[in-house]
């Protein structure tokens, strides 16, 4: 079987094989998205700020829908103190060992163009305490300011539209185990030091944060010695679907239910070289204000569709129903300010239902595109696959065949159509994985092209780039084959 990677890349996935039938998916931060509806103006009480950071409008609402959240002003000593740093933060209480004691903090965050620190310092951190908080008993830290660094040059692409600038949105994670069982609070960071950004774009801006218990990662040694090895061998507990298809019955029923939703995506696996449960994190979406209803009319008051996206699967299919809603932020369409291109059309909630072959097969007429403006038609136009949030990719063309549509999207590299479908015509980087792609092995699973064949994100190996991979390049179709993807 063989696997796709888009070309025009920017950010997905690595990191270890979490086991399944261990903790649940679920965000302990209850405010962690910052806002629930238009109400909500003010930053929620769980959360602190502290230094060169404030919360509000992220951004010219004119232009993009990025909603509210935390900044961090890495140019402007907002507090007057003579120092460029800041934070936000939030506690969490009563945890118990016996729910388990790995975490995930993850936050949704853009870098801007001329966000800068120096020391590398731009982080994650929790401190850990017991006896409900009053003891500190160690805490973890990660930076993030190298992978900012790392995506601004090896990522980059020449035809981004600049007028939103170059920055773009994606997640940061830090991956955790609590030091000791007596853990009972935890309290999560994220923050900078030594600011030095320059001009009106030196903002990180944050619009969601997550802290979720994960299961025991396989990789994973005790202190104590010996080594918990779940990997593929965890299929023994699963329920094989169908092509490389698994439910997790958790010890309970082996028949897996006819849908799956946001409710147990995280119980539906693919296998790769690990399970991975793509969907998970990527069923519900924002109906936004400024969007279209699928009877027209236009939307005055955010709603959350937890339904954007269902899956079932039939002997031969894995059936993907979407209502075209993506679950990250967008510019603001139709463009109105001409913050990209002026694109008229309206981002509408559509119902569509992809059928994905289980089993894919190549076209024997199958033909390349031969030179880098499709003269001979070999990619077709309109939806030719779709992602795991339900948003499907175009070709790399809009309506203009021979130029590259990359300067005409959004900063998560998507726009809508005239028919009001929001679409990808690049890598999406937006796109929610079950790990943070941070380079450090082979990408994830991020969607499928209608012949059934996955998508991939750009990442072949640790540090290398599959567009880059002499020793098994992709081919014409951008396409390779190995040992555990098929």
């Amino acid at each position: 079987m063989n696997h796709r990677i888009l070309i025009g890349i920017i950010f997905i996935s690595t990191a270890a094989l979490t086991s399944p039938g261990a903790a649940k998916e679920g965000n302990l931060i209850l405010s962690g998205h910052f806002q629930s509806s238009d109400a909500v103006k003010r930053l929620p009480e769980d959360f602190e700020l502290q230094g060169d950071a404030t919360f509000g409008v992220l951004g010219d609402p004119a232009r993009e829908n990025n909603g509210r959240g935390v900044r961090l002003l890495s140019g402007n000593d907002a507090n007057k103190d003579g120092r460029h740093e800041g934070n936000v933060s939030t506690t969490i209480h009563n945890l118990r060992p016996s729910q388990g004691r790995w975490y995930r903090l993850r936050i949704h965050a853009l870098a801007q163009d001329g966000f800068q620190v120096g020391e590398d310092d731009l982080y994650l951190e929790v401190e850990f305490f017991r006896d409900g908080g009053k003891n500190s008993l160690d805490h973890v830290k990660k930076s993030l300011y190298e992978l900012v660094e790392r995506d601004r040059k090896a990522l980059a692409d020449a035809g981004t539209n600049r007028n939103l600038g170059r920055a773009t949105w994606r997640y940061f994670d830090l991956e955790f185990r609590t030091p000791f069982p007596e853990v009972d609070t935890l309290t999560v960071k994220a923050g900078f030091g030594h600011g030095k950004g320059t001009g009106l774009r030196s903002e990180f801006w944050i619009n969601e944060i997550e802290l979720s218990p994960i299961a025991v990662p396989a990789d994973y040694t005790p202190p104590q010695g010996g080594k918990i090895t779940l990997g593929k061998d965890a299929l023994k507990l699963l329920a094989p679907l169908g092509g490389r298809w698994y439910f997790d019955p958790r010890g309970g029923d082996r028949n897996a239910p006819p849908e799956f939703n946001s409710a147990n995506a995280d119980r539906l696996y693919y296998l790769t070289d690990r399970l991975e449960a793509p969907f998970a994190g990527n069923m519900s979406a924002w109906l936004r204000k400024g969007y279209l209803d699928p009877a027209g009319n236009e939307v005055k008051t955010d709603r959350l569709v937890e339904d954007n996206v269902t899956v079932s699967l039939t002997k031969t299919h894995l059936v993907i129903k979407s209502k075209n809603l993506p679950n990250h932020p967008t510019a603001v369409f139709p463009d109105r300010t001409r913050s990209l291109d002026g694109n008229p059309n309206f981002l509408q909630e559509k119902y569509s239902t992809w059928y994905i072959p289980l089993e894919p097969k190549e076209n024997p007429r199958h033909a390349a595109m031969k030179d880098r403006s499709n003269n001979n038609s070999a990619l077709p136009r309109g939806p030719i696959g779709v992602a795991v949030n339900g948003i499907v990719f175009f070709n790399p063309f809009d309506h203009l065949l021979n130029e590259d549509a990359v300067w005409r999207v959004d900063r998560c590299c998507g726009h809508p159509s005239p028919n009001y479908m929001y679409h990808y015509h690049k890598y999406p980087v937006c796109v929610k994985s079950p790990w943070a792609d941070d380079g450090e092995g082979h990408s994830p699973l991020i969607g499928f092209a209608f012949d059934g064949f996955p998508v991939y994100g750009p990442y072949e190996a640790k540090g290398r780039l599959a567009k880059d991979d002499v020793e098994n390049p992709l081919n014409e179709f951008n396409i390779h084959r190995d040992n555990e993807r098929g």
